[in-house]
């Protein structure tokens, strides 16, 4: 069964507008983002602001068969886009804890799409 994830991390105060600048540097990056999704084994990953009363977050949908795999790739990758990814992570989030609680009810895809 596939993985289907959402991770929600907490953005340190002042800090949103470089995690925007980074997400608008892996779209400009995009070939060399999804080599490393397709070595990571990652099907899909969709990055999102969620704005509260307590601050804001970074929520991730990630889609893949192995979501452990997908992590322990990541972690191992040489590609220059993860290191900085990680970088920007570490300079941005005030945890690389997951701070969401979700629950997955069901996920469906459309078989007839590629």
């Amino acid at each position: 069964m596939t993985d289907v994830v959402l991770t929600k991390q907490k953005i340190e105060p002042g800090k949103t507008e470089r995690l925007k600048e980074w997400s608008e540097e892996v779209r400009e990056r995009k070939d060399e983002a999804v080599e490393t999704l397709q070595n990571e084994g990652m099907h899909a990953e969709s990055a999102f602001i969620e704005r509260t009363d307590d601050g804001d977050f970074l929520v991730y949908y990630m889609k893949a068969e192995d979501i452990h795999e997908v992590y322990e790739a990541f972690e191992n990758s040489t590609h220059e886009i993860d290191r900085e990814h990680e970088e920007v992570m570490r300079e941005t989030l005030e945890s690389v804890e997951d701070v969401g609680e979700y629950e997955l009810l069901y996920h469906l895809d459309n078989p007839d799409l590629p």
